[in-house]
């Protein structure tokens, strides 16, 4: 069976990359039209400004899309066709965490084929088109789950069930993982995030598709979360910046080990996991790599993130 890795294009992760990686929009690509696409509470806090800033100062024009719910729903995303067409631009441009990521995703498959049913796409992902009329660029703003790496979008559809898209051609040209956007998040918001990555993490390392290539990032990607949250939730920007850099890694991985995602699962580990990965030879491996005498003790770590 033949293996492949799976990654944006390229990947941006430093504190302070985002300008850098946006001149590329222009000097390597030569853009002229990009759509931004987030949530409003980002758009209202003023984070997308210097990003429409930098881009009209390099004469790219930019219009922007942000009427999505907590989970952008089919609706949402149909709402912003007609702007989509309108404008034609030649990138999109997602930024916030991974609601406006999956938004901005679904719409460059929308782009792509605009009569493209999402939830038979999530059934059949060969439907998802690879979108000639425009790149995507995906920023972070957060470290839950790493989406700016992964193939994943997680959308509500239109009788409130959730739809789970996964393509190759979800993923972005260019991914950026820039700590600085992390600086306004609570200490909750720094916990809530860790978990999240750390619940992904080690869900993708415990799966039997798991290889050489996604355990290396994943255990670094676990390991630092572990290490350093509680640093992160007393305000070190360092420590963030590891943590960030752990989600990167969390989805650049996930997304080459697992089919399918379960939105809104429980933190690991529950109580099932426990059970079932108390004497797993995976989790045995994991918890002697991270300096653990064994899997319970690995469980209480997790558990006291």
């Amino acid at each position: 069976m033949v293996q492949t890795l799976n990654l944006p294009k390229k990947v941006y992760f430093k504190s302070g990359c985002t300008p850098v990686a946006l001149r590329e929009l222009g000097e390597i690509y030569h853009c002229s039209r990009a759509l931004l696409v987030t949530d409003p509470q980002l758009y209202r806090a003023g984070v997308t400004a210097p990003i429409i800033d930098q881009l009209r100062r390099q004469g790219i024009r930019a219009a922007e899309f942000f009427t999505i719910g907590k989970r952008v729903s089919v609706s949402d995303l149909r709402s912003a066709l007609p702007k989509l067409n309108e404008f034609q631009p030649d990138v999109i441009v997602g930024v916030g965490g991974d609601n406006a990521m999956s938004a901005a995703k679904a719409l460059l498959a929308l782009y792509g084929d605009p009569d493209l049913d999402l939830a038979a796409a999530a059934a059949d992902p060969a439907r998802i088109p690879a979108c000639a009329k425009a790149k995507l660029v995906l920023i972070a703003t957060n470290f839950s789950s790493g989406s700016q790496n992964s193939p994943f979008a997680i959308l509500k559809g239109e009788e409130g069930q959730a739809i789970v898209l996964k393509s190759i051609h979800l993923l972005p040209e260019i991914s950026v993982t820039d700590a600085d956007f992390t600086a306004g998040l609570t200490a909750e918001q720094v916990r809530t995030c860790g978990l999240k990555s750390l619940s992904h993490a080690v869900r993708a390392y415990l799966d039997p598709d798991c290889t050489e290539l996604t355990a290396g990032m994943l255990t670094e990607a676990i390991a630092a979360v572990l290490k350093y949250t509680e640093r992160a939730m007393n305000g070190s920007p360092s420590a963030r910046e590891k943590l960030h850099n752990a989600a990167a890694l969390a989805g650049a991985s996930y997304g080459n080990v697992v089919d399918a995602i379960t939105p809104d699962l429980p933190y690991f580990p529950t109580g099932e996991e426990i059970a079932v990965s108390d004497n797993d030879v995976r989790c045995a491996e994991l918890a002697e790599c991270l300096g653990f005498a064994g899997c319970r003790d690995f469980f209480s770590a997790c558990q006291s993130v």
